[in-house]
Protein backbone atom coordinates (compact mmCIF):
# COMPACT_ATOMS: atom_id res chain seq x y z
CA UNK A 1 0.00 0.00 0.00
CA UNK A 2 1.51 3.29 -0.95
CA UNK A 3 1.98 6.08 1.82
CA UNK A 4 -0.65 7.98 0.15
CA UNK A 5 -3.21 5.88 0.55
CA UNK A 6 -2.19 4.94 3.98
CA UNK A 7 -2.12 8.12 5.35
CA UNK A 8 -5.74 8.62 3.61
CA UNK A 9 -7.28 5.81 5.38
CA UNK A 10 -5.79 7.12 8.83
CA UNK A 11 -7.12 10.10 8.02
CA UNK A 12 -10.97 8.88 7.46
CA UNK A 13 -10.28 6.24 10.47
CA UNK A 14 -9.14 9.17 12.97
CA UNK A 15 -12.33 11.28 11.53
CA UNK A 16 -14.45 8.31 12.67
CA UNK A 17 -12.45 8.58 15.56
CA UNK A 18 -13.23 11.94 16.41
CA UNK A 19 -17.43 11.04 15.78
CA UNK A 20 -16.97 7.81 18.02
CA UNK A 21 -14.76 9.41 21.08
CA UNK A 22 -17.33 12.65 20.96
CA UNK A 23 -20.29 10.12 21.55
CA UNK A 24 -18.43 8.31 24.23
CA UNK A 25 -18.04 11.53 25.69
CA UNK A 26 -21.48 12.72 25.34
CA UNK A 27 -22.96 9.75 27.33
CA UNK A 28 -20.01 9.94 29.77
CA UNK A 29 -21.10 13.30 30.69
CA UNK A 30 -24.72 12.41 30.78
CA UNK A 31 -24.03 10.02 33.76
CA UNK A 32 -24.99 11.74 37.07
CA UNK A 33 -26.39 14.60 35.14
CA UNK A 34 -29.80 13.12 35.17
CA UNK A 35 -29.69 13.05 31.62
CA UNK A 36 -28.56 16.64 31.14
CA UNK A 37 -26.27 17.07 28.54
CA UNK A 38 -23.32 19.23 28.99
CA UNK A 39 -21.40 20.85 25.80
CA UNK A 40 -18.91 17.78 24.89
CA UNK A 41 -18.62 18.17 21.11
CA UNK A 42 -15.73 19.66 19.01
CA UNK A 43 -18.52 22.37 17.74
CA UNK A 44 -18.91 24.04 20.63
CA UNK A 45 -16.54 26.83 21.74
CA UNK A 46 -12.82 25.79 23.65
CA UNK A 47 -12.31 28.17 26.16
CA UNK A 48 -9.23 27.44 28.41
CA UNK A 49 -5.34 26.64 27.83
CA UNK A 50 -4.02 25.13 24.94
CA UNK A 51 -1.49 22.87 24.15
CA UNK A 52 0.13 20.65 21.07
CA UNK A 53 1.26 17.09 22.47
CA UNK A 54 3.32 16.15 20.11
CA UNK A 55 3.96 12.22 19.59
CA UNK A 56 5.95 9.06 18.13
CA UNK A 57 4.16 6.26 17.30
CA UNK A 58 5.71 2.60 16.25
CA UNK A 59 4.02 -0.52 16.05
CA UNK A 60 0.71 0.87 18.29
CA UNK A 61 3.17 2.08 20.92
CA UNK A 62 2.90 6.28 21.47
CA UNK A 63 5.13 8.29 23.07
CA UNK A 64 4.47 11.61 23.89
CA UNK A 65 7.63 13.74 22.88
CA UNK A 66 6.43 17.14 23.84
CA UNK A 67 3.57 19.06 25.04
CA UNK A 68 3.83 22.52 23.98
CA UNK A 69 1.45 25.83 25.53
CA UNK A 70 -0.59 27.67 22.86
CA UNK A 71 -0.05 31.59 23.59
CA UNK A 72 -3.62 32.77 23.40
CA UNK A 73 -2.29 35.80 25.45
CA UNK A 74 1.07 37.33 27.17
CA UNK A 75 0.46 35.30 30.59
CA UNK A 76 0.51 31.89 28.93
CA UNK A 77 2.92 29.65 30.84
CA UNK A 78 4.93 27.16 28.80
CA UNK A 79 3.75 23.82 29.92
CA UNK A 80 0.55 22.46 31.48
CA UNK A 81 0.39 24.08 34.86
CA UNK A 82 0.71 20.39 37.03
CA UNK A 83 1.56 17.53 36.22
CA UNK A 84 -1.91 16.42 36.22
CA UNK A 85 -2.92 18.45 33.95
CA UNK A 86 -0.03 16.65 31.61
CA UNK A 87 -0.83 13.17 32.57
CA UNK A 88 -4.82 14.00 31.84
CA UNK A 89 -3.28 15.64 28.34
CA UNK A 90 -0.88 12.09 27.36
CA UNK A 91 -3.85 9.92 28.40
CA UNK A 92 -6.30 11.74 26.22
CA UNK A 93 -4.03 11.57 23.27
CA UNK A 94 -3.25 8.12 23.59
CA UNK A 95 -6.85 7.12 23.68
CA UNK A 96 -7.23 9.33 20.53
CA UNK A 97 -4.41 7.54 18.54
CA UNK A 98 -5.32 3.76 19.81
CA UNK A 99 -9.05 4.69 19.11
CA UNK A 100 -7.70 5.68 15.90
CA UNK A 101 -5.50 2.41 15.16
CA UNK A 102 -2.52 4.80 14.40
CA UNK A 103 0.18 2.24 14.40
CA UNK A 104 3.02 4.37 12.83
CA UNK A 105 4.48 7.72 12.65
CA UNK A 106 4.11 11.37 14.12
CA UNK A 107 0.46 13.11 15.00
CA UNK A 108 0.06 16.55 16.65
CA UNK A 109 -3.09 17.44 18.56
CA UNK A 110 -4.15 19.95 19.93
CA UNK A 111 -6.30 19.84 23.31
CA UNK A 112 -8.11 22.55 24.81
CA UNK A 113 -8.29 21.89 28.56
CA UNK A 114 -12.11 23.67 29.69
CA UNK A 115 -14.11 24.12 32.05
CA UNK A 116 -15.91 20.84 31.10
CA UNK A 117 -12.58 18.78 30.86
CA UNK A 118 -10.18 18.35 28.22
CA UNK A 119 -11.55 18.59 24.72
CA UNK A 120 -9.77 17.62 21.17
CA UNK A 121 -9.36 20.46 19.40
CA UNK A 122 -7.74 18.41 16.27
CA UNK A 123 -5.13 15.76 15.33
CA UNK A 124 -2.91 15.75 12.50
CA UNK A 125 -1.22 12.63 11.86
CA UNK A 126 2.42 12.37 9.99
CA UNK A 127 4.78 15.44 9.20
Amino acid sequence: MSDQRAMTRDLLELRHTFRDLSAVEGWADSLGTEGRRRPYAVSESLEGPEFSVLTETVNGMHRVVAIIAQPKGKDVPPEPASEADAAVLRSLVRSLLDLAGHEDGRARTQVVLTAFGPRVAGCRLGG
